[in-house]
């Protein structure tokens, strides 16, 4: 229990209403008395207590950070750490922030809250009808297309990807309706809108002086022309209002001004709950980087590393992507790959790119996929060409042999690839990446750097001369072992290296390696590489010193 009279500084006619609430009177610099009421949540003090203003319909009071059923937010809700041991304190503290949270918004010095919180107060007002978006939210003034799917009303431009995401979500039953006549208008850039009171709304003479104060002349005559107009249909106007840099929101409304003008309209305006299905908006969501959304990549060898290499980058927003790969997935893939049963339904294996592309595109919307299945050797045998059209390449194939044709193919080019392979037993991995107009390539690794002759990676984590791999009933199903939290980590990895490329934060071609669990392998006999027993306590490491004069490709010429 909190000592009342410790709580007198600040309150006035205080008591408890019951064992949890206390209330009190706080008298604001605006002379007006605000009632207050602490609650003491269940699990307090390891939850904060809970301020509410109980008078708020009598105050009439507008302010940031104070919500629609008079609770204030006082303080972030998540991950807020303080000292449990002494409730009274907590308590003291809470209604001083309170407080000043009250007197913030009352002296107009947090204004600029509102605009910060102007969702949170925009879908507070009463009867919000919800719309979904899928248009390209940019800055060009346009109308919109209506849809329908059973009781949603789903709005979209003409942009294919942002149809076929549309499709995507709402697979059936979407039919398109002339039922609006739709504008989407984005305001300056520069603007200083407020939120509307959550109890009062906008008048339709208050969103016509806001549209047309925060919006240039030429898209200012548009809108005219639109408010105009008459037809028989109702009028749906989604305004994009930028808050700041990287943040805006989308509003709308809603206005049944069938064969009339806007202009003369005297009916209701309904407001608008936009819920956002636009590709930037989603992309916001996550780290917001858009530095991958042009890039056209491919993959070769969908395994369990290219699999959940492909879900990664989709996962940053990498739009297009081809997967390359002539196999079918069978149910020796099933626990270290992305793919689930789907890939062997009624025991019918299908090609791994067919029925990972179909997962691709189901789970990221936005994401285009083609597919080639083929082996990279009869590709770049039949069109010497084709890689040129993708901004990077990453060979996810594990087999050396197979990837130093590659190598040698792609040293003819200005390609840049990615290499991504894994240690058996799951002890590391290594990610290579080569600009083939620069030296250094995936041969040089594998060279001697005395004889020039080919040997193993010098890069491995592994003694050479030792066979690990594992067979079930016959040499045909033999396979490196290493588990599914292997390739996750080689897709991760892979990511990373890839992300500071683009970002040129690495600049030089670099072989990334990585450690995971050794024990297993240890305790099993095998050996370790000199590399690996020299290095083990400074992996992971990112060197660019593996150019090889006796390479092959990138060595000097006799």
């Amino acid at each position: 229990m909190v000592n009342l009279e410790h709580l007198k500084e600040y309150l006035e006619n205080i008591s408890y209403f019951s064992d949890s609430v206390i209330t009190g009177d706080y008298i604001g610099t605006n002379q007006k008395r605000i009632k207050l009421k602490i609650v003491f949540p269940y699990h307090f003090p390891v939850v904060l207590p809970k301020i509410y203003v109980i008078n708020l319909d009598e105050l009439n009071l507008f302010i940031p950070h104070l919500e629609y059923d008079g609770l204030i937010c006082y303080t972030p809700s998540n991950n807020v750490i303080f000292d449990r041991s002494n409730t009274e304190v907590i308590t003291i503290i809470a209604l001083k922030k309170a407080i000043k949270t009250l007197e913030d918004g009352i002296q107009g010095v947090n204004e600029s809250e509102f605009r910060k919180e102007f969702i949170a107060f925009w879908d507070r007002q009463k009867n919000l009808q919800p719309i979904i978006f899928f248009a390209s939210a940019n800055d060009e003034i346009k109308t919109l297309e209506i849809f329908e799917n059973n009781k949603d009303i789903i709005i979209n431009d003409d942009v294919l990807k942002n149809k076929e995401a549309m499709y995507r979500f709402f697979p059936t039953n979407t039919e398109k309706s002339d039922s609006m006549d739709t504008l989407y208008l984005p305001l300056r850039s520069k603007n200083k809108v407020l939120p509307p009171n959550p109890r009062k709304g906008w008048t339709k003479k208050k969103l016509l002086n806001i549209v047309r104060k925060n919006c240039t002349q030429a898209k200012k005559a548009y809108f005219d022309k639109w408010i105009n107009k008459k037809n028989d249909k109702g009028k749906l106007l989604i305004l994009k209002i930028p808050i700041s840099e990287n943040n805006e929101v989308l509003i709308g409304y809603w206005l049944n001004a069938t064969k009339q003008s806007i202009k003369k309209y005297t009916g209701p305006i309904s407001p608008l709950y936009v819920r956002r299905f636009d590709f930037t908006y989603l992309l916001e969501r996550t780290s917001g980087e858009h530095s991958f959304t042009n890039l056209n990549i491919c993959i070769v060898g969908v395994g369990s590393v290219g699999s959940k290499l492909s879900n990664e980058l989709a996962n940053l927003g990498v739009a297009k992507m081809t997967l390359i790969d002539p196999e079918k997935f069978e149910a020796d893939n099933l626990f270290r790959h992305e793919l689930g049963v789907d890939g062997i339904k009624y025991g019918k294996p299908k090609l791994k790119v067919e029925v990972l592309q179909q997962d691709l595109e189901k789970k990221n919307p936005y994401l285009e996929v083609a597919v080639e299945s083929m082996d990279i050797l009869d590709i770049i045998s039949s069109d010497p060409n084709y890689f040129d059209q993708f901004d990077y390449s990453f060979i996810c194939i594990g087999d050396t042999m197979h990837s130093l044709e590659i190598n040698r193919f792609f040293s003819k080019s200005n390609n840049k690839v990615f290499y991504s392979w894994v240690e058996p037993l799951g002890i590391g991995g290594h990610v290579l990446y080569i600009d083939y107009c620069k030296k250094g390539c995936f041969q040089c690794l594998n060279t001697d750097p005395n004889t020039g002759n080919i040997i193993s990676n010098r890069s491995s984590l592994v003694k050479p001369g030792q066979t690990i791999e594992k067979t079930l009933a016959s040499c045909r199903s033999a396979f490196v072992p290493y588990s599914s939290l292997t390739s996750r980590e080689a897709a991760v990895k892979t990511v990373e290296l890839f992300h500071k490329i683009v970002y040129k934060e690495i600049t030089k071609n670099s072989v990334l390696t990585w450690l995971g669990d050794f024990k297993n392998f240890k305790d099993i006999g095998y050996q370790f590489s000199d590399r690996f027993t020299k290095n083990k306590n400074y992996f992971p490491t990112v060197e660019s010193n593996f150019i090889n004069n006796k390479c092959e490709i990138c060595g000097v010429k006799p």
